[in-house]
Formats: structure tokens, sequence, C-alpha cells
């Protein structure tokens, strides 16, 4: 049933997607950039790609530690079991949430979903493929003996509720402004200022932020500037699921105190060696004259970017369905033809010199997997993969040719005037 919930809820996601992006022309606003919005779909469709990968190993270790613990089950038929887990599920999440603000380890897997400097309903999708511990904080509600099946699916109703709370067109919704989390609620979690850092960790039930005192009203006085105190700089997801690890990996390594190794891990989000801060200085923003990350670029690389977004997003919502019966080899090599094209193409968006050459290497590699192991596809997918590459190929020459007359290309015009 959890998987359902979600593939139902997909193209409900998409088509509000959509709406808002209308609601952005009609109002005139700016909330949207495609770079940015790339960035965030990008991520989400690689951790819904990397679902099976995760799951294999978070469901192995639950059901190992649920073996002989449990209390009896409560029925899973009675509306009371589900308002209990559903209630409880967001409890625990608001622990797991708010621990993944306070320790580096932590923060390291959810950081991802903060990093993006704008906030629409495409944020709501940017969502870590880094993060593989957060199961320890709802054993308790399955020791307790909470039925699996309605866990999961109480799981995925959360996290359906928390997809329409990322949006700036929605207001003040009075009421349900005291319980519930709310669009209004949810732009301060996102928020970088000092007074709404670390604040409104509730998925559905903002009680909980009230109860333990992490609770922040939005501030007319004080509008929100989304992003991280230390900027991403990035559309690819690789880099963007990496950046944390990455940083915390070489403090460690680099510090000269084995005590701070150690211990880094294990600190405050954000803390680090004095002598790593000493000698590497790091970069946060200043937010008295923030400027957002968007390098320019033309009108091709951005089409390039949406063309690959339209073939990734049928293959991600299959993954968690018919892939599952596949075996592990076919589902690792679908899910590389769906994350590749996105890390090469972040790379476009980010003007790095190498990115058209990345992606002809990408594409090579991609038609020789499909020579070689193509076969073992069933029909339909075999299609859809050939026609994408065909497409894909396509496209790169064009952008080929654009580079070679001067109008585009690696570095350049292709990368010089802004289109939002």
């Amino acid at each position: 049933m959890d998987t359902l919930i979600i593939l139902y809820a997909t193209p409900a996601f998409l088509l509000l997607i959509a709406l808002e992006l209308v609601a952005e022309k009609v109002r005139k606003t700016d909330f949207y950039r495609v770079n940015d919005a790339f960035g965030s779909l990008a991520l989400g469709i690689t951790s819904q790609s990397s679902v099976l990968i995760k799951l294999a190993l978070g469901g192995y270790i639950i059901s190992t530690a649920l073996q002989g613990w449990t209390l009896p089950l409560w029925p899973a038929d009675s509306p009371w079991t589900w308002i209990a887990v559903f209630v409880l599920y967001d409890l625990a999440y608001y622990w797991k949430h708010r621990f993944a603000h306070t320790l580096n380890f932590w923060w390291a897997g959810h950081a991802i979903h903060h990093s993006s400097e704008e906030f629409n309903l495409t944020t709501a999708l940017r969502q870590t493929s880094s993060s593989v511990f957060g199961w320890v904080f709802y054993l308790p509600l399955l020791w307790l003996g909470a039925p699996l099946s309605v866990f999961l699916a109480c799981a995925s109703l959360n996290l359906v509720y928390q997809f329409w709370v990322h949006t700036r067109h929605i207001k003040r919704l009075g009421v349900l402004e005291y319980f519930m989390v709310t669009p209004s609620h949810h732009r301060v979690h996102h928020g970088q200022n000092a007074i709404y850092i670390d604040k409104n960790h509730g998925g559905v039930f903002i009680v909980w932020d009230k109860i333990f005192g992490t609770f922040q009203a939005e501030l007319d006085e004080e509008p929100v500037i989304y992003g991280v105190r230390r900027p991403l700089r990035r559309f690819n997801p690789l880099s963007a699921n990496f950046q944390v690890w990455a940083s915390l990996a070489r403090d460690a390594w680099h510090t000269r105190s084995w005590w701070d190794k150690l211990r880094i891990w294990f600190m405050p989000t954000g803390w680090r060696p004095a002598d790593m801060q000493s000698r590497y200085p790091g970069e946060k923003s200043d937010l008295t004259a923030f400027e957002k990350y968007d390098p320019a670029s033309t009108a091709a690389v951005k089409g390039f970017a949406v063309f690959q977004l339209l073939a990734a997003i049928p293959v991600s919502v299959t993954l968690a369905g018919y892939l599952q019966g596949l075996p592990y080899g076919q589902v690792l090599f679908c899910w590389l033809m769906v994350s590749a094209p996105l890390l090469t193409t972040g790379l476009l968006l980010e003007g790095r010199a190498f990115a058209l050459s990345s992606e002809l290497a990408r594409l090579l590699l991609s038609w020789s997997a499909l020579a070689l192991f193509g076969a073992a596809l069933a029909p339909p997918a075999h299609g859809y993969v050939l026609a994408y590459l065909v497409c894909n190929s396509g496209f790169w020459l064009l952008l080929w040719r654009l580079r070679s007359k001067g109008t585009g290309g690696d570095t350049g015009p292709l990368f010089e005037t802004a289109v939002k």
C-alpha cells in the first residue's frame, strides 16, 4: 500500500508543480529558476531511483531488529491503530528531523533538502540519497506493536502531506496555524536567517515544536532567505549528495588532533576542528548582501535540462513498481541510465568546461551498455531506452554544433546569457 500511495501521489505532485508554474506567470513572481528547479528534481529522481538499493539494507535491519522484540501487534483493521500510528509516526519524525539539524553525522544526509536557494514545490522533491539511518527513530514505535504495513502506509501519507507546504503562494491559514504544519511554518524551517535556523521540525503537526521549544512564527519584518549558510553552488546530484560528507571527511583527514578526527562526526552541526577552521576558513553566506547561485546559460542548455527531466521521470516512477521484480543487475543498469544524465546535465547548468565532453562520454557508455545488456530488458523498457538515447544523441549534436559555430558549447556564449 505504501508504494501505491507514492505512485498515485506522483502525478498529483507534477500537476501541482504545473499549477504553481501557472501561478508564477499570472502573479509575475520569481519563485522558479530552471537551474535550481532542475537541481531539486534531479535529486528527487536520483533519490527515488535509489530507493530499491536503500530499502534492501533498511528492510533487512528493521526485520532483524524486530525479531522477538515486539509487543503484541495492534489490530491493523482498527481505525484507532491508524490514528495512533499516524500521530506517533509524526512524533518520531519530529525527533529524527530535529536530530538531523543537530549533529554533523545526520546533517550530512539531510542538508541536501535545504540546499535550494528557492522555495517552491520542486523543493519538496529535493531529497537525499545518502542518508540511511533514519530508521532508528522509528524502531520504538514498531517495538510497541505498530503493524509494519500500517507504519509504512502512515510514513507515505506523512511524506505526501509535506509536499504542499513547500510553496510561497499560500500565506497564513488562520486556525490551522495553531496545530498543523503550514506553508508559513515550513518557510521558516527552510530559512538561513539566524532567527529561523533549526525551527519548525514537525512533518504534519506543529504542536511538537510548540511543546519542545523549537517553534518560530514567520515574521513579516524578517523575510526568509532560503538555503544553507555554507552554500552548495552546484546543480548536479552527485555533488549535492556528498558535499557535506566530503567536507567532514576532509576535515577529519587533515586535522592534527586524533580526538577531533573521531568526534567531528558527532559534534553539533557546523562544528569544525579549531586548526581546520584557522587554516581553511569555511565560506558562509553573507546574509546582508546575499546573492543566489545562478550561473548564466542559454535556452539551449535549459531546454536540454528539461528534456532530461521529462525523460527521467517516467523511469523513476517505474522503478518503484515494474523494476521491483527484476534482478539486481537490471535495476542497477536502469538506475545508472536515469542518474548519469542528471549528473552531466547538472554540470552543463553549472557551466563546467568539461560538461559537454562528459555528456559525450556518458552517451557512448550508455550505448555500449544497451548493446551489451539491453537484450535482458523487457521490450517496453528496451524500446524506451533506445528512443531516449536517439533523442539524447541528437540533442548533444545540436549543442556541439552551437559550440563549433561560436554560439554555444562547453565555454563561451552557451553560458553567457541568463535565461529565467
